[in-house]
């Protein structure tokens, strides 16, 4: 493909070229780059408007030194949460990547964030869930049958052998639809369950992903050896579980602490800095042990980091290259 002006890649464009296997690797890199140092962070870290209703428009960014890229990420949200809007038809898209070339500053592409997006926060749980759940974990409980749902299930059977995959949501619908359609389109065994409750007893892996403003996952629901990761905007799970659980760990401290619910206990002094076992990248290098043994209950709670957005659109954008996908705008 002719490289001359800005790459543009669509929804169905970046899904092309998305291998999930790949997205695996390329988050758990991600990860370890952070750790070590191998990250340019925009000043300041988020850019915002934020009215207090309607949509609120964010810019995040950031510089790979691994890859002679840096990109941003601007996304938009509802203020009250959630990032779609059922009253219209989408006229373009909410969140886009734009990635650009540090060797010579041009702007190499624009892209379609939502299904990347989706992936990569697929992928990174199910790096820090090949390290800290059990061994032969069959049982997956998937909270939430959104965007993210939609690829956390199909990335996670890239790394488990899932034998049962119980979704559940709020509404009837909204789980039904997902497990006939993911169970169809990946020929993996989805169902859908009534409660949160249901979907948690026996399972192995859990991941959360609502865009709920209510705690809802109880502690007493946690059963010995499970692994939860909890990815939603706002507290998904009981107080309780950030103090009971026998591991609790964050993709990044220094990040994490700003979600709301860490905010808050923070501010309460129900939780502090001592309550945390590890840092995901510390599990990953071998810095801090993983699981030690099959009865541990361990929470992990994740923010996602811009540089594993960066990386994926680099991936994204040198796989659209190779294989003359998307659409050149002309300079």
């Amino acid at each position: 493909m002719d490289q001359k002006g800005i790459l543009y890649l669509s929804n169905n464009d970046v899904k092309k070229v998305l291998d999930l296997g790949r997205a695996i690797e390329i988050t758990e890199q991600a990860l370890r780059d952070h750790s070590e140092g191998r990250v340019i962070w925009s000043t300041p870290e988020d850019f915002a408007i934020k009215p207090e209703q309607g949509w609120q428009s964010w810019v995040t960014g950031c510089a790979l030194q691994t890859s002679p890229v840096a990109g941003f990420r601007i996304r938009s949200i509802k203020a009250a949460g959630g990032s779609r809007d059922v009253s219209r038809p989408p006229r373009g898209p909410r969140r886009i990547l734009i990635l650009s070339d540090l060797d010579g500053g041009e702007i190499l592409a624009f892209m379609d964030e939502d299904w990347c997006h989706a992936v990569r926060t697929a992928a990174a749980a199910t790096v820090a869930m090949r390290v800290l759940a059990r061994k032969g974990s069959t049982v997956m409980a998937m909270l939430g049958a959104g965007d993210t749902a939609r690829a956390a299930v199909p990335v996670m059977a890239q790394a488990f052998n899932l034998k049962e995959i119980r979704v559940t949501s709020r509404t009837p619908e909204s789980r039904q639809n997902f497990a006939r359609e993911i169970s169809q389109e990946y020929g993996l065994n989805v169902i859908s369950v009534e409660s949160t409750e249901a979907a948690l007893k026996g399972a192995d892996v859990v991941i959360s992903a609502t865009t709920t403003s209510t705690p809802f996952v109880k502690d007493s629901w946690l059963g010995e050896g499970i692994t939860v990761y909890s990815i939603g905007k706002n507290q998904e799970v009981d107080n309780e579980v950030y103090k009971n659980a026998d591991k609790f760990i964050v993709d990044s401290w220094l990040h994490c602490k700003n979600k709301s619910d860490m905010q808050r206990m923070l501010k309460e002094k129900y939780l502090s800095e001592k309550d945390l076992y590890a840092e995901l990248p510390e599990i990953l290098s071998g810095r801090k042990h993983a699981r030690q043994s099959e009865r541990e209950r361990i929470f992990i709670r994740a923010i996602g980091l811009v540089n594993q957005d960066i990386a994926m659109a680099d991936h994204i954008y040198r796989s659209a290259l190779e294989k003359g996908i998307g659409t050149r705008l002309p300079y």
